[in-house]
């Protein structure tokens, strides 16, 4: 008869060899003596801290089936022995059954309490997750692991393995979620009347600047498809979401309208081809896509549109990328203003030596239509910073100014041609130092002013935008 003596010692995965040779004499006790042990009148007392070292010893040196018995056989006397449902987890995993391995690490997971349990509870469930084939699971306790990971090194484990699951998975998701308060969310007019030929006249609350909050939701899945030659294929879906209320303010100055009157949802499908050069040096991407976008709670646009870019890398520290799009857009609420959309862009983006970096970004845009109020040439451009070092404690600074100019092809008014030009510009923290399960909290303050030749279309718009960001 085998029976387990009280002991206060303590068993941890990284001490392989503590009690090895205790251990291999209950080995002996335990798997080689069964017939001697049942004749015997008095039980045989083990330690159960050498019975754990000694189911760990078993499954590092490759031996499961032993290890996965003696933790059983410990889970009889504590259910939640944490030593135990680690070596049980990682035994039956060993031998195959997956569900079982991830039962016991999810086990484990509950009944631990020191980090050092916890994080190996967490890889072991999501070696498990990973080798059943569940990519997705596999990231989301992988960033459970870098979050309880007692020191920075194991963090790193974490999220080194965490990226490798990821290039491995065909399957990606991600999330967008930010609340934004802004003095401007409807893109109204900063004055309360315009002039034309001289004569003054009042514009309704709708058309004035109306400040409210913007809560924002988006998701964007992507599958990799099987390769077709040298070219990789991707497939896409992308859902956004916007939803608005108003202040006080805004619901005095238009009482008529309401957040839900500039709610905004858009579904997008897509099909990506990429090729590399054998160069490696540069590459090719080709897209196509399709979608649908909701204003109001009504239909506004149905799209479809193709494009290309190409991508250079120039020396170790910069790259030039320039993009070709086309789009066809069909307004569904004024079939007048549906549209035919080019873009050209292109981005040239370095890093410096510190560890920051810098992108500047051009494009034009021509957008033809019967609408006199949509047909329009844009041109523009952005410059973008990134500050390599933390600015106070982990917390990360990014820069960015840009300018725009449209000019609309055909007078709205009677010798009157719209042209706006807007300067816009906002600066971004990144709260790395509140990071939870590689996700960190983000604060944006921006300002946009739009100086326009009819006056209603000048507008100011001041924001907070406030989010989440992953860190890895």
């Amino acid at each position: 008869m085998l029976r387990f003596a009280n002991s206060a010692s303590c068993w941890l995965p990284n001490n392989p060899l503590r009690g090895v040779a205790r251990g291999a004499q209950l080995l002996l006790v335990t798997l080689g003596l069964t017939a001697t042990s049942l004749a015997q009148t008095a039980p045989t007392v083990v330690s159960v801290a050498d019975s754990r070292t000694l189911a760990f010893n078993l499954v590092s040196r490759g031996q499961p089936t032993p290890a996965r018995a003696i933790a059983n056989t410990l889970l009889e006397r504590n259910p939640n022995d944490i030593k135990a449902l680690l070596v049980l987890s990682r035994a039956e995993r060993l031998l195959g059954d997956l569900p079982a391995a991830k039962q016991a690490g999810k086990r484990a997971w509950r009944a631990a309490d020191a980090p050092e349990d916890r994080y190996t509870a967490a890889m072991l469930t999501a070696q498990a997750i990973s080798s059943s084939g569940n990519k997705i699971g596999a990231q989301i306790w992988l960033r459970r692991a870098a979050q309880v990971a007692p020191n920075d090194q194991l963090k790193a484990t974490a999220v080194r393995d965490l990226r490798y699951v990821r290039g491995t998975s065909p399957v990606a998701l991600s999330f967008d979620l930010s609340v934004a308060p802004s003095s401007n969310i409807n893109n109204g007019s900063k004055s309360d009347t315009i002039e034309v030929f001289g004569l003054p006249f009042a514009l309704s609350g709708d058309l004035q600047a109306l400040s409210g909050v913007e809560y924002s939701l988006g998701a964007t899945l992507s599958y990799k498809l099987p390769a077709v030659g040298t070219w990789t294929l991707t497939a896409g879906a992308n859902v956004e979401s916007k939803h608005y209320t108003l202040s006080s303010s805004a619901k005095a100055i238009a009482p008529t309208v309401s957040g839900s009157d500039y709610a905004f949802q858009q579904l997008q499908v897509s099909l990506a081809a990429n090729r590399t050069d054998a160069d490696r040096k540069a590459s090719t991407s080709l897209y196509v896509k399709a979608g649908q976008n909701w204003y109001g709670g009504s239909t506004l646009t149905r799209f479809a549109g193709v494009g290309a870019a190409r991508q250079y890398q120039i020396g170790e520290r910069s790259s030039l990328q320039v993009n070709l799009g086309a789009e066809r857009q069909w307004r569904q609420d004024n079939a007048q203003r549906s549209a035919d959309v080019v873009t050209l862009s292109s981005t040239w983006g370095h890093g410096l030596t510190n560890g920051s970096a810098i992108w500047v970004t051009g494009f034009v845009r021509d957008t033809a239509s019967e609408s006199s109020s949509i047909a329009q040439e844009t041109a523009g451009a952005s410059l973008n910073y990134s500050h390599g070092k933390p600015i106070f404690a982990d917390t990360k600074l990014e820069l960015s100014i840009g300018y725009e100019n449209k000019r609309f092809d055909r007078a709205q008014f009677p010798f009157v041609r719209r042209e706006d030009q807007t300067v816009s510009a906002s600066a971004t923290m990144i709260f790395s130092n509140l990071d939870y399960m590689g996700f960190a909290p983000t604060a944006e303050l921006s300002a946009k002013r739009t100086s326009s030749t009819l006056g209603q279309y000048s507008n100011d718009d001041l924001g907070l935008k406030l989010g989440l960001r992953s860190t890895f």
